[in-house]
């Protein structure tokens, strides 16, 4: 089943800091979003504190959880550029491979946030005309992600449909 996903060439996986950088991020959003739930169960359902407990609970069981699939998932994610198109396979449960063809992206965008920049990290997001075909690869170095932008770019304009 793997061949499906993952077609014959050499496939790049993203940095091992990037595990260590959405783990930290995911955690600090659930414990924001999970914090928030349980003051206002607790604030707004006095008689019923037995809520905001069973909240607290919930809160913890799911952010352990998402901080171990999200190690996985950035372990499964994997990229290839090819000759004409890049291919990007993810997921653990739900598998894809997405191919977007060079000549086919309108534009490339290099974002980071205040998290990966503490590990200097930045993701490459690929759009197109179609958003069933756009592509995003979470986590690079800022020099690998500013030489795939760059690549990027240059492939797009070369390859590009004739108006």
């Amino acid at each position: 089943m793997d061949d499906v996903f993952r077609p014959a060439g050499e496939w790049r996986q993203l940095p091992a800091v990037a595990v260590t950088s959405h783990r930290v991020a995911s955690a600090a959003i659930n414990l924001v979003v999970w914090t928030v739930i349980v003051v206002g169960l607790w604030l707004l359902l006095p008689p019923l504190p037995w809520l905001a407990y069973a909240a607290a609970g919930v809160g913890v069981v799911w952010t352990v959880w998402r901080v171990v699939r999200i190690g996985r998932w950035i372990r499964a994610f994997r990229f290839r550029e090819g000759e004409r198109d890049l291919l990007i396979s993810k997921g653990l449960w739900f598998r894809s491979l997405t191919a977007i063809p060079y000549g086919r992206m309108l534009s490339v965008q290099v974002t980071t946030g205040p998290i990966n920049r503490l590990w200097g990290l930045a993701g490459v997001q690929l759009v197109t005309a179609s958003h069933e075909s756009n592509g995003h690869i979470p986590a690079l170095t800022a020099e690998e992600a500013a030489r795939i932008r760059d690549q990027l770019i240059a492939l797009g304009e070369e390859q590009a449909l004739p108006l």
